[in-house]
């Protein structure tokens, strides 16, 4: 911990005699999907400046895409809360080990966040996903819907609108209930209901007719348990088309809502809830068979601090795929119950020892299960700005693999010995990389480069009291970094 928190000999030597490079290249599948602006999208979509969410919570542009062949081991990995991916065995991931305290839960937090290998990881570890940190507080909309041509009937929008509780609310109303038709100069925006659903019925006339000063044209009882509330307004159906999507599979937040501060969210949680999801004394489930809408709706419960396991369905017969989501921890369905408005007692139930947990930047879940599986086909990494990681549907990622350049200054003495005089490091990994690289140094320092040679991996490891096993690799690294460092002085002088 000393070498890491304080490493010796960091730098760089300008005018180095050898500079030895190595490394890991690390990569992840093509379908591994981005948290990219507000929206998931493939690796293999993505573009120079597009931003990614990073492990500081924050978007930030990507500088550079790298793509390449890959034959060999890959790793699949599935979290409880977050989603799965594959990946590159030595592919970095910021998680908590749970070392030998896997069921004392109080122990297993107080274990060091780090950046550890994928095929180190183990069932029942807990990847550290961030919470987003960016806010926008966007506080009016403009509607700048015109009119069509042979738009005669259509009521004029308002210039501008309030982006507050009650349109948010109305927002996850759509999102869960509602429905548009904008074909040519005709426009229709409805909402279908349980007959049932009363409340949330005469919630939606309320907030439209608040908002937009339009009152329901018709309504409509389809097959005894089905309400169709509809508006003709071809300005209306198109500005809800425009910001939230048409179609159950397309719907989606726009980027200022996913930045509106997380108390302004609630009430967009609500709608979203109070249409598709349930709530009762032992848990809550929400379904979406919107891609989008269901990654987007991870970060608006996880800057409420509320606790889900995350599942796809697949699609089978009429049954479209579907994204959802469980809610059992007590807490969470507590502050999902105020969100909603739904007054329930919530009955106490036996918790999983893994249990998932926040602080105030991270929310930290376990891994559900790890799979080997033979791969051979293209893989792709990011270089980010400002950041070395990017977040996917299950974790953050690493955006290199343990990477180290060791710089040495060579010398001769009287005995015309070759003497490293001087040596420094640059480290880019895990917190035992960078402890291993500072330690080589130490060692190395002064000693003939015959008697630097022959600094092993285990001495480097016994001086910093022993290495995890799942480490090793990392006092490897360091002794063929020295190695490549002598091998290229040498071969600038001959």
């Amino acid at each position: 911990m000393e070498h890491f928190k304080n490493p010796h000999n960091q730098g760089i030597i300008p005018d180095a005699d050898g500079i030895g490079e190595v490394g890991n290249p690390v990569c992840v599948a093509p379908e591994t999907l981005i948290f990219s602006n507000s929206r998931i999208k493939k690796i293999d979509d993505l573009k120079e400046k597009t931003k990614v969410l990073t492990h500081l919570g924050n978007f930030y542009g990507i500088k550079k895409i790298f793509k390449r062949k890959y034959t060999g081991e890959i790793y699949n990995i599935r979290t409880q809360g977050l989603g799965e991916f594959q990946l590159t065995p030595e592919h970095l991931i910021y998680a908590k080990k749970i070392n030998q305290y896997p069921h004392k839960f109080k122990a297993v937090q107080k274990n060091i966040t780090d950046w550890y290998e994928a095929e180190s990881l183990k069932k029942g570890d807990f990847v550290v996903f961030p919470i987003l940190q960016e806010v926008k507080n966007t506080k009016e909309l403009f509607l700048n819907i015109k009119k069509l041509k042979w738009d005669f009937k259509s009521k004029a929008l308002p210039k501008k609108i309030k982006i507050n509780q009650e349109f948010l609310r109305l927002i996850g109303y759509y999102l869960a209930k509602g429905y548009v038709r904008t074909d040519r100069s005709k426009g229709t925006i409805g909402f279908v209901f349980n007959t049932k659903e009363t409340e949330y019925i005469n919630d939606v006339i309320f907030l439209i007719r608040k908002i937009f000063q339009f009152a329901p044209n018709e309504e409509r009882i389809i097959k005894k348990t089905a309400f169709n509330l509809i508006y003709y307004s071809t300005r209306l159906a198109r500005f809800f088309e425009q910001e939230f999507g048409k179609g159950a599979l397309n719907k989606q937040l726009p980027h200022w809502a996913v930045l509106l501060p997380p108390k302004l969210q609630g009430a967009l949680i609500c709608g979203l809830w109070r249409g598709d999801g349930y709530l009762n004394q032992k848990r809550a489930k929400y379904v979406t068979i919107s891609k989008q809408l269901a990654y987007q709706l991870q970060f608006l419960l996880l800057r409420q601090r509320i606790i889900y396991s995350f599942l796809i369905s697949k699609a089978y017969k009429n049954h479209k795929k579907s994204y959802i989501f469980y809610i059992q921890d007590d807490e969470s369905l507590k502050h999902l119950a105020e969100i909603i408005g739904k007054d329930v007692i919530i009955k106490k139930a036996k918790r999983h020892p893994h249990k998932s947990w926040f602080d105030d930047n991270y929310f930290y879940t376990p891994v559900k299960s790890i799979k080997k599986l033979f791969y051979k086909g293209d893989v792709y990494n990011l270089e980010v700005e400002n950041d070395h990681s990017y977040a996917c549907n299950g974790a953050v990622l690493h955006n290199c693999g343990d990477m180290m350049k060791i710089y040495i200054k060579v010398d001769k003495n009287s005995a015309d010995e070759e003497i490293i005089k001087d040596i420094k490091f640059e480290t880019l990994g895990c917190g035992a990389a960078i402890a291993t690289s500072s330690m080589l140094t130490d060692l190395a320092k002064g000693k003939t480069i015959e008697e630097a040679l022959k600094i092993t991996r285990q001495d480097i490891a016994d001086a910093l009291g022993g290495l995890p096993p799942t480490k090793i690799h990392c006092s490897v690294l360091a002794a063929d970094g020295l190695a490549k460092a002598v091998e290229d002085y040498r071969q600038k002088n001959n």
